[in-house]
Protein backbone atom coordinates (compact mmCIF):
# COMPACT_ATOMS: atom_id res chain seq x y z
CA UNK A 1 0.00 0.00 0.00
CA UNK A 2 1.52 3.35 -0.96
CA UNK A 3 0.00 6.26 0.65
CA UNK A 4 1.09 10.04 1.21
CA UNK A 5 2.37 10.04 4.58
CA UNK A 6 1.95 12.52 6.90
CA UNK A 7 5.58 12.08 9.05
CA UNK A 8 4.07 15.02 11.05
CA UNK A 9 0.91 12.92 12.41
CA UNK A 10 1.07 9.78 15.31
CA UNK A 11 -2.36 8.19 15.87
CA UNK A 12 -2.72 6.10 19.26
CA UNK A 13 -5.69 3.37 19.23
CA UNK A 14 -6.46 3.18 23.13
CA UNK A 15 -9.78 2.84 25.24
CA UNK A 16 -10.72 3.66 28.31
CA UNK A 17 -13.27 2.22 30.68
CA UNK A 18 -14.62 1.37 33.95
CA UNK A 19 -13.34 -2.20 32.92
CA UNK A 20 -10.09 -1.53 31.31
CA UNK A 21 -8.83 1.17 33.52
CA UNK A 22 -7.77 4.61 32.75
CA UNK A 23 -3.57 3.13 32.79
CA UNK A 24 -3.38 2.89 29.05
CA UNK A 25 -4.64 6.15 28.18
CA UNK A 26 -2.51 8.15 30.51
CA UNK A 27 0.79 6.34 29.46
CA UNK A 28 -0.50 7.18 25.86
CA UNK A 29 -1.05 10.57 26.84
CA UNK A 30 2.47 10.29 28.60
CA UNK A 31 4.19 9.95 25.20
CA UNK A 32 2.25 12.50 23.52
CA UNK A 33 3.84 15.41 25.23
CA UNK A 34 7.04 13.97 24.38
CA UNK A 35 5.99 13.35 20.67
CA UNK A 36 4.50 16.79 20.72
CA UNK A 37 7.37 18.60 21.51
CA UNK A 38 9.57 16.89 19.15
CA UNK A 39 6.68 18.95 15.76
CA UNK A 40 4.29 16.20 15.70
CA UNK A 41 0.97 16.16 15.77
CA UNK A 42 -0.89 13.41 17.71
CA UNK A 43 -4.66 12.09 17.54
CA UNK A 44 -6.28 10.15 20.07
CA UNK A 45 -8.85 6.53 18.36
CA UNK A 46 -11.13 5.74 21.45
CA UNK A 47 -14.18 3.88 21.77
CA UNK A 48 -16.76 5.09 23.60
CA UNK A 49 -16.87 3.43 26.35
CA UNK A 50 -18.53 3.74 29.37
CA UNK A 51 -15.64 5.59 31.58
CA UNK A 52 -14.02 6.73 28.36
CA UNK A 53 -11.16 9.90 28.81
CA UNK A 54 -12.33 11.71 26.13
CA UNK A 55 -12.33 14.77 27.94
CA UNK A 56 -8.95 14.33 29.59
CA UNK A 57 -7.35 13.41 26.40
CA UNK A 58 -8.91 17.27 25.04
CA UNK A 59 -7.47 18.46 28.56
CA UNK A 60 -4.13 17.58 26.98
CA UNK A 61 -4.14 19.92 23.93
CA UNK A 62 -5.16 16.28 21.55
CA UNK A 63 -7.37 15.79 19.06
CA UNK A 64 -9.56 12.33 19.35
CA UNK A 65 -12.20 10.07 17.54
CA UNK A 66 -14.61 8.43 19.64
CA UNK A 67 -15.86 5.20 17.81
CA UNK A 68 -19.77 4.39 18.68
CA UNK A 69 -20.79 1.90 20.37
CA UNK A 70 -23.55 0.34 18.63
CA UNK A 71 -26.70 -1.25 20.66
CA UNK A 72 -26.53 -4.53 18.20
CA UNK A 73 -23.36 -5.16 19.80
CA UNK A 74 -23.86 -5.12 23.35
CA UNK A 75 -25.86 -8.17 22.88
CA UNK A 76 -22.54 -9.97 22.25
CA UNK A 77 -20.51 -8.60 24.63
CA UNK A 78 -21.47 -11.94 26.99
CA UNK A 79 -20.02 -14.09 24.33
CA UNK A 80 -17.13 -16.69 25.79
CA UNK A 81 -14.18 -15.56 23.49
CA UNK A 82 -10.61 -17.60 22.97
CA UNK A 83 -9.47 -14.24 24.16
CA UNK A 84 -11.34 -13.06 27.33
CA UNK A 85 -9.54 -9.42 26.48
CA UNK A 86 -11.34 -9.75 22.78
CA UNK A 87 -14.85 -7.95 24.18
CA UNK A 88 -12.97 -5.02 25.29
CA UNK A 89 -12.65 -3.40 21.71
CA UNK A 90 -16.67 -2.78 22.38
CA UNK A 91 -17.06 -3.90 18.53
CA UNK A 92 -16.37 -6.74 16.25
CA UNK A 93 -12.41 -7.04 16.11
CA UNK A 94 -12.61 -6.30 11.74
CA UNK A 95 -15.04 -3.81 12.65
CA UNK A 96 -12.96 -1.53 14.59
CA UNK A 97 -9.98 -2.21 12.57
CA UNK A 98 -11.96 -0.88 9.46
CA UNK A 99 -13.27 2.22 11.52
CA UNK A 100 -9.87 2.89 12.52
CA UNK A 101 -8.58 2.80 8.97
CA UNK A 102 -10.78 5.67 7.81
CA UNK A 103 -8.99 7.75 10.20
CA UNK A 104 -5.81 6.67 8.92
CA UNK A 105 -6.34 7.15 5.50
CA UNK A 106 -7.98 10.48 6.55
CA UNK A 107 -4.79 11.54 8.54
CA UNK A 108 -2.14 9.53 7.16
CA UNK A 109 0.04 9.25 10.00
CA UNK A 110 3.66 7.51 9.75
CA UNK A 111 2.66 5.60 12.71
CA UNK A 112 -0.01 4.15 15.05
CA UNK A 113 0.70 2.96 18.50
CA UNK A 114 -1.42 0.36 19.91
CA UNK A 115 -1.98 -0.08 23.64
CA UNK A 116 -4.86 -2.71 23.68
CA UNK A 117 -5.31 -5.60 24.90
CA UNK A 118 -7.92 -6.95 22.78
CA UNK A 119 -5.96 -6.16 19.57
CA UNK A 120 -3.56 -8.67 17.99
CA UNK A 121 -1.91 -9.52 14.23
CA UNK A 122 -5.63 -10.32 12.87
CA UNK A 123 -6.36 -6.80 13.06
CA UNK A 124 -3.09 -5.43 12.32
CA UNK A 125 -2.87 -7.69 9.63
CA UNK A 126 -6.21 -5.93 8.03
CA UNK A 127 -5.11 -2.42 9.26
CA UNK A 128 -1.84 -2.52 7.11
CA UNK A 129 -3.79 -4.05 4.08
CA UNK A 130 -5.54 -1.32 4.11
CA UNK A 131 -3.61 1.56 5.33
CA UNK A 132 0.69 0.67 5.14
CA UNK A 133 0.90 2.63 8.28
CA UNK A 134 3.59 1.96 10.90
CA UNK A 135 2.44 -0.26 14.07
CA UNK A 136 4.21 0.05 17.32
CA UNK A 137 2.16 -1.89 20.12
CA UNK A 138 2.81 -1.16 23.93
CA UNK A 139 2.06 -4.80 25.37
CA UNK A 140 2.85 -6.47 28.48
CA UNK A 141 1.17 -9.25 27.83
CA UNK A 142 3.10 -11.78 25.48
CA UNK A 143 0.04 -13.71 24.70
CA UNK A 144 -1.04 -13.27 21.05
CA UNK A 145 1.01 -12.56 17.71
CA UNK A 146 1.80 -9.07 16.80
CA UNK A 147 2.43 -8.21 13.20
CA UNK A 148 4.59 -4.99 13.90
CA UNK A 149 7.57 -2.80 13.66
CA UNK A 150 8.30 -1.91 17.20
CA UNK A 151 6.99 -3.75 20.24
CA UNK A 152 7.06 -1.89 24.16
CA UNK A 153 6.91 -4.61 26.38
CA UNK A 154 8.12 -2.47 30.02
CA UNK A 155 6.71 -5.55 32.40
CA UNK A 156 9.47 -7.14 34.60
CA UNK A 157 10.92 -11.06 33.38
CA UNK A 158 14.00 -13.15 33.38
CA UNK A 159 13.34 -14.33 30.02
CA UNK A 160 11.46 -11.95 27.81
CA UNK A 161 12.65 -13.05 25.08
CA UNK A 162 11.62 -16.46 25.32
CA UNK A 163 8.10 -15.04 26.22
CA UNK A 164 8.05 -13.59 23.06
CA UNK A 165 9.19 -15.70 21.31
CA UNK A 166 7.54 -16.40 18.05
CA UNK A 167 5.16 -13.64 18.70
CA UNK A 168 6.67 -10.84 16.34
CA UNK A 169 8.07 -10.69 12.98
CA UNK A 170 12.05 -10.86 12.52
CA UNK A 171 11.85 -7.10 11.30
CA UNK A 172 10.27 -6.19 14.81
CA UNK A 173 12.17 -4.14 17.50
CA UNK A 174 11.51 -5.42 20.84
CA UNK A 175 11.98 -2.93 23.82
CA UNK A 176 11.71 -4.56 26.82
CA UNK A 177 11.89 -4.12 30.41
CA UNK A 178 11.09 -1.50 33.06
CA UNK A 179 13.70 0.64 31.51
CA UNK A 180 11.42 1.43 28.83
CA UNK A 181 8.31 2.47 31.10
CA UNK A 182 6.83 5.23 30.06
CA UNK A 183 6.88 7.85 32.90
CA UNK A 184 6.04 11.26 32.91
CA UNK A 185 7.88 14.12 33.61
CA UNK A 186 6.80 14.70 37.15
CA UNK A 187 8.52 11.41 37.78
CA UNK A 188 11.73 12.43 36.23
CA UNK A 189 11.97 15.47 38.06
CA UNK A 190 11.32 14.03 41.69
CA UNK A 191 13.66 11.07 41.24
CA UNK A 192 16.15 14.36 41.04
CA UNK A 193 15.05 15.60 44.15
CA UNK A 194 14.58 12.09 46.35
CA UNK A 195 16.02 11.78 50.29
CA UNK A 196 17.46 9.12 51.56
CA UNK A 197 15.20 6.53 53.36
CA UNK A 198 15.21 5.84 57.32
CA UNK A 199 13.26 2.44 56.78
CA UNK A 200 11.02 4.11 59.56
CA UNK A 201 7.00 4.13 58.27
CA UNK A 202 5.98 7.68 58.84
CA UNK A 203 3.80 8.05 55.78
CA UNK A 204 1.41 5.46 53.67
CA UNK A 205 -0.01 6.12 50.52
CA UNK A 206 -2.89 4.33 49.73
CA UNK A 207 -3.56 4.10 45.40
CA UNK A 208 -5.76 1.79 43.66
CA UNK A 209 -6.01 3.83 40.16
CA UNK A 210 -8.03 5.70 38.83
CA UNK A 211 -11.69 3.82 39.35
CA UNK A 212 -11.31 1.14 41.49
CA UNK A 213 -14.72 -0.57 41.41
CA UNK A 214 -14.10 -3.24 44.13
CA UNK A 215 -13.52 -0.59 46.26
CA UNK A 216 -9.79 -1.97 47.64
CA UNK A 217 -9.53 1.68 48.98
CA UNK A 218 -11.96 0.72 51.81
CA UNK A 219 -10.36 -1.99 52.63
CA UNK A 220 -7.18 -0.89 52.85
CA UNK A 221 -7.72 2.32 54.69
CA UNK A 222 -10.16 0.23 57.65
CA UNK A 223 -6.85 -2.14 57.63
CA UNK A 224 -4.41 0.93 58.77
CA UNK A 225 -7.39 2.74 61.05
CA UNK A 226 -7.80 -0.39 63.23
CA UNK A 227 -3.99 -0.57 63.45
CA UNK A 228 -4.79 2.51 65.92
CA UNK A 229 -1.37 4.33 64.65
CA UNK A 230 -2.10 8.36 65.07
CA UNK A 231 1.33 8.74 64.72
CA UNK A 232 1.65 8.15 61.24
CA UNK A 233 -0.11 10.08 57.89
CA UNK A 234 -2.25 8.58 55.21
CA UNK A 235 -2.46 9.82 52.03
CA UNK A 236 -5.61 8.07 50.06
CA UNK A 237 -5.43 9.12 46.02
CA UNK A 238 -8.63 8.75 43.97
CA UNK A 239 -9.59 9.52 40.94
CA UNK A 240 -12.38 11.88 39.90
CA UNK A 241 -14.63 9.15 38.56
CA UNK A 242 -14.44 6.52 41.74
CA UNK A 243 -17.69 5.55 41.88
CA UNK A 244 -17.10 5.57 46.20
CA UNK A 245 -15.53 8.88 46.54
CA UNK A 246 -18.62 9.84 49.39
CA UNK A 247 -17.78 6.94 51.14
CA UNK A 248 -14.27 7.64 51.26
CA UNK A 249 -14.41 11.16 51.87
CA UNK A 250 -16.54 10.32 54.96
CA UNK A 251 -14.16 8.08 56.51
CA UNK A 252 -11.22 10.62 56.09
CA UNK A 253 -12.86 13.00 57.46
CA UNK A 254 -12.93 10.80 60.74
CA UNK A 255 -9.26 10.71 61.22
CA UNK A 256 -7.06 13.83 61.22
CA UNK A 257 -3.84 12.34 59.94
CA UNK A 258 -5.55 10.75 56.88
CA UNK A 259 -5.66 13.43 53.67
CA UNK A 260 -7.83 12.25 51.10
CA UNK A 261 -6.21 13.39 47.15
CA UNK A 262 -8.69 13.43 44.47
CA UNK A 263 -7.40 13.21 40.88
CA UNK A 264 -3.96 15.12 41.97
CA UNK A 265 -1.50 16.58 40.17
CA UNK A 266 1.22 15.49 42.06
CA UNK A 267 0.81 12.31 42.86
CA UNK A 268 4.91 11.69 42.22
CA UNK A 269 5.32 13.83 45.50
CA UNK A 270 3.63 12.18 46.82
CA UNK A 271 5.02 8.98 45.85
CA UNK A 272 8.30 10.54 46.87
CA UNK A 273 7.22 11.37 50.53
CA UNK A 274 5.85 8.10 51.11
CA UNK A 275 8.01 5.11 53.50
CA UNK A 276 4.96 2.41 51.99
CA UNK A 277 2.52 2.39 49.47
CA UNK A 278 -0.30 -0.05 49.23
CA UNK A 279 -1.79 -0.27 45.82
CA UNK A 280 -3.13 -2.21 42.79
CA UNK A 281 -0.38 -3.17 39.82
CA UNK A 282 -0.08 -1.77 36.30
CA UNK A 283 1.70 1.38 35.37
CA UNK A 284 1.78 2.31 39.28
CA UNK A 285 4.10 -0.55 39.68
CA UNK A 286 7.03 1.26 37.75
CA UNK A 287 6.29 4.66 39.14
CA UNK A 288 6.61 3.54 42.86
CA UNK A 289 9.69 1.40 41.86
CA UNK A 290 11.00 4.12 39.97
CA UNK A 291 11.06 6.16 43.68
CA UNK A 292 12.27 3.58 45.41
CA UNK A 293 8.77 3.29 47.04
CA UNK A 294 8.36 -0.15 48.78
CA UNK A 295 4.79 -1.07 48.16
CA UNK A 296 2.33 -3.86 49.32
CA UNK A 297 0.88 -5.19 46.40
CA UNK A 298 -2.98 -6.65 45.78
CA UNK A 299 -3.83 -7.00 42.11
CA UNK A 300 -7.08 -6.08 41.18
CA UNK A 301 -7.12 -7.56 37.89
CA UNK A 302 -6.24 -10.55 36.23
CA UNK A 303 -3.52 -9.34 34.19
CA UNK A 304 -1.71 -7.87 37.28
CA UNK A 305 -0.86 -11.22 38.68
CA UNK A 306 2.04 -12.87 36.67
CA UNK A 307 3.72 -9.32 37.07
CA UNK A 308 2.94 -8.90 41.03
CA UNK A 309 4.49 -12.04 41.56
CA UNK A 310 7.63 -11.50 39.22
CA UNK A 311 8.42 -7.69 40.80
CA UNK A 312 7.86 -9.48 44.17
CA UNK A 313 10.24 -12.46 43.29
CA UNK A 314 13.06 -9.57 42.39
CA UNK A 315 12.08 -8.54 46.05
CA UNK A 316 10.99 -4.84 45.33
CA UNK A 317 7.25 -5.37 46.54
CA UNK A 318 5.43 -7.72 48.48
CA UNK A 319 2.78 -9.47 46.93
CA UNK A 320 -0.43 -9.70 48.82
CA UNK A 321 -2.05 -11.98 46.14
CA UNK A 322 -5.54 -11.31 44.28
CA UNK A 323 -7.91 -9.33 46.15
CA UNK A 324 -10.16 -11.35 48.35
CA UNK A 325 -12.97 -10.22 51.32
CA UNK A 326 -10.03 -10.88 54.40
CA UNK A 327 -7.76 -8.59 52.32
CA UNK A 328 -7.41 -6.68 55.40
CA UNK A 329 -6.62 -9.35 57.75
CA UNK A 330 -3.47 -9.51 55.26
CA UNK A 331 -2.50 -6.02 55.42
CA UNK A 332 -2.80 -5.85 58.92
CA UNK A 333 -0.64 -8.83 59.36
CA UNK A 334 2.13 -7.52 56.84
CA UNK A 335 2.29 -3.97 58.81
CA UNK A 336 2.45 -5.28 61.92
CA UNK A 337 6.05 -7.11 60.46
CA UNK A 338 7.05 -4.11 58.92
CA UNK A 339 6.35 -1.37 61.30
CA UNK A 340 9.23 -3.14 63.14
CA UNK A 341 11.52 -4.58 60.18
CA UNK A 342 13.20 -1.28 58.88
CA UNK A 343 16.13 -3.60 57.35
CA UNK A 344 13.14 -5.24 55.33
CA UNK A 345 11.79 -1.60 54.06
CA UNK A 346 15.56 -0.19 53.07
CA UNK A 347 15.98 -3.66 51.20
CA UNK A 348 12.48 -3.04 49.50
CA UNK A 349 13.48 0.60 48.83
CA UNK A 350 17.53 -0.47 47.42
CA UNK A 351 15.36 -3.36 45.01
CA UNK A 352 12.73 -0.41 43.46
CA UNK A 353 16.15 1.76 42.57
CA UNK A 354 18.20 -1.27 40.93
CA UNK A 355 14.98 -2.75 39.12
CA UNK A 356 14.63 0.12 37.23
CA UNK A 357 17.77 1.49 36.92
CA UNK A 358 18.87 2.72 33.34
CA UNK A 359 22.75 2.10 32.09
CA UNK A 360 24.65 1.74 29.10
CA UNK A 361 21.57 3.85 27.55
CA UNK A 362 22.28 7.74 25.99
CA UNK A 363 18.78 8.92 26.88
CA UNK A 364 19.43 10.97 30.34
CA UNK A 365 17.23 8.68 32.10
CA UNK A 366 14.04 9.49 30.57
CA UNK A 367 13.06 6.29 28.85
CA UNK A 368 10.09 8.44 27.08
CA UNK A 369 12.20 10.52 25.00
CA UNK A 370 14.36 7.30 24.21
CA UNK A 371 10.85 5.90 22.65
CA UNK A 372 9.99 8.96 20.91
CA UNK A 373 13.75 8.99 19.25
CA UNK A 374 13.31 5.30 17.81
CA UNK A 375 9.82 6.69 16.52
CA UNK A 376 11.43 9.27 14.57
CA UNK A 377 13.53 7.46 12.89
CA UNK A 378 13.26 6.01 9.15
CA UNK A 379 12.95 2.74 10.85
CA UNK A 380 12.96 0.46 7.40
CA UNK A 381 11.69 -3.13 7.33
CA UNK A 382 14.16 -5.54 6.54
Amino acid sequence: MNYNLNKKIVCFRVDSSLQIGSGHIERCITLSKQLIKKGLKIHFICRNHVGHMEKRIKQEGFDVTVLPIRKSFSNKLNINYKNKYESWLGENWDVDAKETSEIILKKKPQWLIIDHYAIDIKWENLIKSLTGVKIMAIDGLANRQHNCEIILDHTYSQNTHLRWKSLFPSHCKLLSGPKHALLRQEFINEKKKLSKKTGKIKRILISFGGYDRINATKKTLEAIISLNKSDIVVDVVVGNHFPYISQIQKLCNEFSYIKLHIQPLKIAKLMSLADLSIGAGGTMVWERCYLGLPTLLISIADNQKRQAAAVHSYGAIIDLGFYKKNIDKVIIRELNKLFSDKKKILSMNRKCLNLMKISNLNFQNNPTKFLCSMLLKNYKNK
